[in-house]
């Protein structure tokens, strides 16, 4: 047990028991900025100010925010911990995204305001129609230099943004490949080695706008009951997480639409804040009021 003594202060705060085993000096640290900053109030021209932070701390409101920060970084931590590569506008605007790569119809571009870009589909019907970066893929973020530019790693996911802007209702998933089918690919030289896989499928209707995304952990795959080691065992059309090894062979990206006549979308990268986001964002907003006094007080810590 430990006696602090403070001096120029009341009389029965001059003299205060103290358990560090405890009590941290981080808590004393914390008294004496309130009893300086009281004294400051009364020297300075931050009355209001002032008012605001004393009956801040002293009403029990500093521990309260604290609390709901601390619970709100709790349940957001894991969720903000996902990260997903997305689709750029550059990358929508490249060569690889110009014409379809299967299905039904036709489709044309349009650069827009924005990050998007819109993209006219004509006579699309429910076989559905894809679009796709093929190997060697583009640059998204993932870990460069690598083999075939394909390791993603890193990532655990791959998201996109899309709001319907036609007439109609259109249906909407993305996919990736995986494995490596030429001389470089194990095996070697070897078909077998591609699995694609898919997301969920979605509605959007005609003002409708969301974010899609492919869980790598979570995806559903076609073409992967031949697969070899190491590739990703499992079987077709039944939801499984892709290997650490297919996760370095991405060798195409892209997004599959289905409708039933014309479509316009508007597609570009998943950017759209996530609720955990705003609330973070708006706790510090609401701490916002008090930097005033904190700051006139922070010589005195």
């Amino acid at each position: 047990m430990l006696i602090l003594q403070t001096q120029g202060f009341s009389p029965e705060s001059e003299h205060r028991e103290l358990d560090f085993s405890i009590r941290s000096r981080y808590t004393i640290r914390y008294e004496v900025a309130q009893r300086n900053q009281a004294r400051l109030c009364k020297k300075s021209r931050l009355t209001s100010d002032c008012m605001v932070f004393n009956n801040f701390f002293r009403g029990g409101k500093m521990k309260s925010y604290l609390f709901v920060v601390g619970l709100s970084m709790l349940i957001c931590g894991p969720l903000q911990a996902n990260l997903d590569f997305s689709i750029s506008e550059e990358a929508l605007l490249s060569g690889e995204f110009a014409s379809r790569s299967w299905g039904p119809g036709n489709v044309s571009r349009m650069d827009v305001d924005g990050e998007a870009v819109q993209f006219s589909f004509t006579s699309l019907s429910s076989s559905g129609t894809g679009l796709k970066d093929n190997y060697p893929v583009q640059d998204y973020g993932q870990i460069l230099p690598s083999h075939g530019s394909g390791d993603f790693s890193i990532f655990d996911g791959y998201s996109v943004w899309f709001s319907n802007v036609g007439q109609m209702d259109v249906t909407v998933s993305l996919f990736v490949n995986t494995g490596f089918t030429g001389p470089s690919g194990v095996p070697s030289s070897d078909w077998t080695n591609d699995t694609f896989w898919q997301s969920s499928w979605q509605n959007i209707s005609p003002g409708e706008s969301l974010v899609l995304q492919l869980d790598f952990d979570d995806a559903r795959p076609f073409n992967i009951s031949d697969n070899k080691v190491p590739h990703t065992h499992g079987t077709d059309g039944q939801w499984t997480a892709i290997n650490a090894y297919d996760r370095t062979e991405i060798s195409a990206i892209g997004f599959e639409v289905l409708g039933s006549g014309d479509a316009t979308i508007l597609v570009g990268p998943s950017t759209i804040p996530e609720p955990c986001t705003l609330l973070l964002f708006g706790l510090g907003s609401a701490m916002a009021f008090c930097v005033k006094p904190v700051t006139a007080i922070s010589k005195y810590l």
